[in-house]
């Protein structure tokens, strides 16, 4: 293996493995007893902050190590609009599972889009990850967002086993009418939302994020988030 694919394997490692390693219930338990609670999550936020820079780095300067074609142009395209409006309702509301946003009991009622997923942030940077793994079949975008989408996904579900077995009253009442896994509350038959309760504001907003990123990505990322189809 490439050095600098190695490089960016072992920081991948460590970014998920802090992650895991500081939500463990035990190793947690123990840094807030000795801390206090912000500052374990300033600690924990640092850590996660310095990592991810460090992979972005190391994946920057990676090699393009193909693994097989050909790739998927369109799946991010199909992804990004609806992942942009989990990430941006999930940071718009009162969110029992996110950082600062955990108080459900200053919200009269469930937001609408718990209904549809109790973690809509981790939800939307797993179908952000795994859109670019299609699009990207080379062996550093695979690490890369491969880890992301772990984080997002194992690491969302992780957190919901949580914060299931802390038996926190408002937490349950939230798992009465929602689900883990996008709309499998809904096709239960055990909770009904509609645009309107997600808010049409949180829509579009989500929208518009999708369209600047889609305007951006050239100039950012120096590459085109357009198939060549689609060029003129």
């Amino acid at each position: 293996m490439d050095d600098r694919l190695a490089d960016l394997a072992v920081l991948a490692v460590f970014f998920v493995g802090s992650h895991f390693i500081l939500s463990h219930p035990p190793v947690r338990k123990f840094l807030i007893h000795r801390w206090h609670t912000w500052p374990f999550r300033a600690f924990y936020s640092v850590i996660s902050i310095i990592l991810f820079i460090q992979m972005l780095v190391a994946y920057g300067a990676a090699p393009d190590a193909a693994l097989f074609a050909p790739a998927l142009t369109m799946a991010p395209l199909i992804a990004m609009a609806p992942a942009t409006i989990l990430i941006l309702c999930g940071y718009t509301i009162v969110n029992p599972s996110a950082v600062g946003l955990e108080d459900l009991g200053k919200a009269r009622d469930i937001p609408g889009i718990l209904k549809i997923t109790r973690q809509p942030v981790m939800w939307g940077i797993g179908l952000f990850s795994l859109s670019h793994m299609a699009a990207r079949p080379v062996a550093a975008a695979w690490i890369f967002f491969g880890a992301l989408a772990v984080l997002a996904l194992v690491g969302g579900y992780h957190l919901d086993r949580r914060k299931l077995a802390e038996d926190d009253k408002d937490w349950t009442a939230l798992a009465a009418q929602s689900s883990f896994v996008p709309f499998a509350a809904i096709l239960g038959g055990r909770a009904r939302v509609t645009p309107g309760q997600v808010g049409w504001w949180r829509l579009l907003g989500g929208m518009t994020l999708f369209a600047g990123l889609l305007a951006a990505h050239t100039a950012v990322i120096g590459v085109s988030p357009l198939p060549s189809d689609f060029m003129l």
